[in-house]
């Protein structure tokens, strides 16, 4: 079997309950290891996140039964609505940290999410030092615009190392983080 069948097989099984339309079919990719097969579908809705799993169990399952392994991945395509003004950071333990936390939310179709990023103070600065001196716009404009690109920088991801909003939603900006972002994204351009 190839990589081409098995992307058949799957698209034929979404399609078949009307599903395969909502996949981004230029960021899901398909490919042959020797191990067996990487299906990664990226949808452009986010509520269907656990229909398009639920057929992908039973074309793993089918594909186990001939002898075919297969690791599928379904995330979402997600885009930043908005990023609110800042408040104190909490710790685990629920003590203010040295960080400022970032409120946001996020949209995938027909699904948000709030998911916050904390702005360590040491990110804080480098921000400070490297947009804000530059006196174009104000602190919290910058801080926001920053934490903007660098959500949409985590959202970009993909593979088996791609952020889920909705399992998990925090994120850390540091310093050193900011300065890839700032080498990396129009951040810095603005």
């Amino acid at each position: 079997m190839t990589s081409t069948e098995v992307e058949k097989i799957i698209r034929d099984a979404l399609a078949t309950v009307g599903l395969w339309q909502v996949v981004d079919q230029y960021k899901s990719q398909f490919l042959e290891f020797p191990d067996g097969f990487f299906a990664e579908l990226v949808l452009n809705d986010g509520s269907k996140i656990a229909d398009v799993e639920s057929i992908m169990r039973d074309v793993e399952g089918s594909l186990r039964k001939l002898g075919t392994e297969l690791h599928p991945i379904v995330r979402a395509n997600w885009a930043v609505r908005n990023v609110e003004d800042p408040r104190p950071a909490r710790g685990i333990s629920g003590g203010i940290r040295p960080a400022w936390a970032f409120p946001a939310t996020l949209v995938s179709g027909e699904l948000t999410t709030d998911v916050e990023v904390d702005v360590d103070q040491f990110a804080i600065d480098a921000i400070r030092r490297k947009l804000v001196s530059r006196g174009k716009l104000e602190e919290s404009a910058v801080m926001k615009e920053v934490v903007k690109e660098f959500l949409n920088l985590q959202l970009s991801l993909g593979g088996e190392s791609y952020w889920d909003p909705i399992r998990d939603q925090r994120q850390e900006l540091h310093e050193g983080a900011f300065l890839y972002l700032l080498g990396h994204s129009t951040v810095g351009q603005r």
